[in-house]
């Protein structure tokens, strides 16, 4: 999409950088970046802008140079003035100028996103309750947003995934470096069936702030904030204060009493929503969006899952009679797929190992073999595949390293 402004974007950026207040007053008073580019005097802006003597420079070469990198690198770039811009990222105190994404880019205005977020440290209830959520979420009609991290963010996307749905991950680093390393599958499956955003450019220069600050734009392309585990000093715990300035909803999963990831408790004790299912979410955003967000898909009953308890699998998990996925293995076991030998003294982990030595299946193929329920199941799995034990292939299967 040719976009004429979009070099005089690139102009301001770099000389106001990322996450300057400056942003909304030079655009609650020009109609386009080229206006800012063309004007001369800049003594409206009261205040210290360390940007207003670059504002004065008007040497194109480096936004030439960086629109033509984003061109060679297939890179989107979204300025504040398009339509397309998400227009509840005009509304926060810092918005961005520009915005730039790998992906497939959809109409942000018309999703319901809902961020999903918590600690890289996380549990492996943390991670049970992540995934369940962020897939009964996208099935019901949401969006996923999360940071792409560690942790937390990565059964988010995970979840989602599960779900056949669009996610949207969000970097605290410039568009076209992937980290942590460790996480390249996660990136390369975004850039496939998801979308990934940052408001800095290729060679933007880095700052410790750069993390904190992406967390405005997490929430602001949200409708609400779920936060699973965060400790006292979380990023998360910054994205929901964000959301709370912003006007939205924020829920928390409740933590066990006194543990390091129990700052959701603490969120709740201050006037978050407690969340003990998908539906407390979904039936909130169903009021505000009928059309798009369907909490009846389902069919939740009000009971609260035992997603930590070892014999939270011989609960029967509701069914899923409209969604892409079934959180309900099968009745039967496939023929083609081998039972592994269990004892007593074999841990989840093993027992997976042992199933895939050889083989390549999926989550529901694993949990007959297995005899583990799926939701222990996925935990596992998220933990073997961050440990490096197995790996993810086409078609949502597993097979080990």
């Amino acid at each position: 999409m040719h976009n004429p402004d979009l070099l005089y974007a690139l102009w301001l950026q770099q000389a106001c950088g990322i996450a300057n207040t400056v942003y909304l007053k030079l655009f609650t008073r020009f109609s386009s970046c080229r206006e800012i580019y063309e004007c001369e005097d800049f003594s409206f802006l009261s205040g210290k802008h360390l940007c207003e003597k670059n504002l004065k420079r008007k040497d194109l070469d480096e936004a030439y140079e960086l629109m033509k990198s984003l061109k060679e690198k297939q890179i989107h770039a979204i300025t504040y003035y398009e339509d397309r811009f998400p227009a509840s990222l005009r509304l926060i105190q810092a918005p961005p100028a520009v915005l730039y994404a790998i992906g497939e880019l959809k109409d942000l205005n018309e999703l319901v996103g809902v961020a999903v977020v918590g600690t890289r440290n996380m549990t492996s209830y943390g991670a049970r309750v992540a995934e369940d959520f962020a897939m009964r979420l996208s099935v019901c009609g949401a969006t996923v947003i999360s940071g792409l991290a560690k942790g937390i963010d990565t059964c988010a996307h995970r979840g989602a995934f599960r779900a056949e749905s669009y996610t949207i991950g969000v970097l605290g680093t410039p568009i076209d470096e992937i980290y942590p390393k460790e996480n390249a599958r996660a990136f390369h499956a975004l850039y496939k069936s998801g979308l990934v955003i940052s408001e800095m450019y290729p060679g933007c220069k880095r700052s410790r702030g750069d993390f904190p600050n992406r967390n405005r734009i997490i929430s602001g392309l949200s409708k609400a904030t779920l936060v699973v585990e965060a400790g006292e000093h979380s990023g998360a715990l910054i994205t929901a204060k964000h959301a709370v300035y912003q006007n939205k909803p924020v829920f928390a999963v409740p933590g066990a009493l006194g543990d390091s990831h129990a700052g959701t408790n603490e969120l709740i004790k201050n006037g978050a929503k407690t969340a003990t299912s998908a539906s407390d979410i979904l039936d909130e955003l169903a009021l505000s969006y009928p059309t798009k967000i369907h909490p009846e898909y389902l069919l939740t009953s009000k009971k609260i899952y035992a997603y930590g308890n070892a014999f939270a699998s011989a609960e029967p998990e509701e069914e899923l009679p409209s969604a892409k996925v079934s959180v309900q293995p099968p009745p039967q076991k496939p023929s083609s797929v081998p039972v592994a030998v269990k004892t007593p003294a074999a841990s989840l982990s093993q027992r997976i190992c042992e199933a895939l030595r050889g083989n390549a299946l999926s989550a529901d193929e694993l949990s007959v073999a297995t005899g583990i329920g799926i939701g222990d199941l996925l935990a596992e799995l998220t933990e073997l595949e961050i440990d490096g034990k197995i790996r993810s292939m086409a078609g949502n299967r597993f097979t080990c390293i």
